[in-house]
């Protein structure tokens, strides 16, 4: 069974992005941790999201480390994909959503996607929805 997303009108900024710009100006959030909560994600899936472990979420949340290289471009993607979904859908679905088998995708569900390195396949679905053209 896959979880619908109810649908809203466009908006200028979501409230994710917002999250995640106040931590990047907070000492004692970090923008990982901004980003995790936003999407009310418990840090073994946002793991599986970025492909580290939960050990390395903890330390990034706490400021004792920070994402480099590959770890760095995924959180990129992760709060770009976040932000595009945000603008279509209620931000408080996503976290949900992310972990939810989809028919758009074969019935995997987005965070497989995700681990599969196929991306592109949600790019492509929100391009079609804010299109219109998604079926």
């Amino acid at each position: 069974m896959a979880t619908a997303l109810k649908p809203r009108p466009r908006r200028k900024a979501s409230r994710i992005a917002a999250a995640v710009a106040k931590a990047k100006n907070s000492a004692s959030n970090t923008p990982v941790a901004s980003l995790r909560l936003a999407l009310a994600m418990p840090r073994s899936k946002f793991a599986r999201l970025v492909g580290r472990t939960e050990r390395a979420v903890i330390d990034w949340e706490s400021g004792k480390a920070q994402p480099q290289g590959l770890s760095q471009q995924r959180i990129r993607e992760l709060e770009r994909l976040t932000e595009a979904l945000g603008a279509l859908f209620d931000d408080k679905a996503l976290g949900k959503w992310f972990d939810s088998p989809n028919p758009a995708f074969g019935g995997l569900k987005p965070i497989e996607v995700i681990e599969r390195g196929e991306t592109d396949r949600l790019w492509r679905m929100i391009f079609e929805l804010k299109a219109g053209t998604h079926v």
